[in-house]
């Protein structure tokens, strides 16, 4: 029986974010897809009692987006596949409370692919390191951001898929932003690139696993001989019994520039519970610690804790609801150069309710 929920369960949502095709010829497809997203929420942040963030209901774009893909057959085992996909509240004019700001592209790439040995992509797109982390069970208050770099807007990837249960990927990305006269803006990524696999295999009936694991490097422009990069690896793992699933990430980071170092080191773990084949319940909890140094002295010192639970709600295979609440507490360590300490501590507590529709 609960085998069979799960399966259900896999269906609805994967129908759930299914496309319209709206041409398909000799080969060729032409699949436009998007969702209206929206959540009503309360975000509240306090530090050392003290209010600091707003703390009223809001109604807001929940990340809704259009777009449409492509793909053409050019052989028995070659094929050729774009992306362009539209999101709001782009520019630096679009912050407005409802998050439906200026439209922009969020992703647009083309590729040519083949089963055997794999897809080339360019483009604004994610990368390898997207496809890591394995205990994000959340869908809008997320306990944990990994130290990857997740997606760009001048990137090479390449995927190998031909083994199943096997995904190898690496990627190169360019610099994205340029000054006035073409050069690359002071602070700016200049090169970039990463690599991870991932490998998911049955276990035994109604059993599976998933690991994970990756690694990213970015090299930043200073405007003098000081360099400045950062390195970032993580890794995660799930476990699949039946309906129910258990997963755990640890991600960290390295950025120096000069003398300066931050480091970070972090862990999240989750549980997703399928009840029904509509219904769900969630949870995850994260812990981080960061460290800054300059001079090579420690500056400062945050620790972070994450709780967040929710509930989605499959009420028709292209609609989608979920509530989702967290609670969160950072504890900022400042040393001063007179041995002297000073502790603040930040609290955010989140509810919200989010509705989705697909086509």
């Amino acid at each position: 029986m609960k085998k069979t929920l799960v399966a259900l369960a896999v269906a609805a949502f994967a129908t759930s974010a299914s496309a319209i095709t709206v041409y398909e010829n000799e080969g060729s497809k032409v699949d436009f897809d998007g969702s209206i997203r929206l959540r009503l929420d309360n975000e509240k942040s306090k530090t050392d009692n003290q209010t600091t963030k707003r703390a009223h209901t809001n109604l807001h774009n929940d990340g809704s987006r259009f777009g449409v893909k492509t793909k053409h057959t050019l052989g028995d085992d070659l094929f050729a596949f774009s992306r362009l996909e539209f999101r709001f509240n782009g520019g630096d004019r679009a912050k407005s409370t409802d998050q439906f700001g200026d439209l922009y592209a969020h992703r647009a790439y083309v590729g040519v692919g083949s089963k055997q040995l794999g897809e080339v992509s360019f483009g604004r797109q994610v990368t390898i390191g997207d496809d890591i982390g394995q205990a994000g069970f959340d869908n809008a208050y997320g306990v944990f951001d990994t130290t990857l770099t997740t997606s760009g807007k001048s990137v090479v990837r390449y995927d190998y898929k031909g083994v199943e249960g096997l995904q190898v990927g690496v990627d190169y990305r360019f610099a994205e932003d340029r000054d006035a006269s073409g050069e690359v803006a002071l602070g700016k990524l200049k090169s970039g690139y990463g690599a991870g696999v991932t490998y998911e295999f049955k276990v035994a009936e109604g059993q599976s696993a998933k690991v994970a694991a990756g690694y990213t490097r970015d090299n930043f422009v200073t405007g003098t001989n000081t360099k400045h990069h950062k390195d970032a690896w993580a890794a995660g793992a799930s476990y699949t019994v039946d309906a129910l699933t258990l997963a755990a990430d640890y991600a960290g980071s390295f950025n120096k520039e000069g003398k300066d170092k931050d480091r970070f080191n972090g862990f999240r773990v989750g549980a997703k519970y399928q009840v029904t084949p509509e219904v769900a319940v969630y949870g995850n909890y994260g812990y981080g610690v960061a460290k800054d140094k300059a001079n090579n002295v420690t500056v400062s010192k945050d620790v972070f804790h994450k709780f967040m639970l929710g509930s989605s709600y499959q009420v028709h295979k292209n609609v989608f609801t979920y509530v989702e609440g967290s609670v969160g507490k950072v504890t900022k360590t400042t040393y001063a150069a007179n041995n002297t300490t000073t502790k603040t501590k930040t609290s955010d507590n989140n509810i919200g309710v989010g509705l989705r529709v697909f086509w």
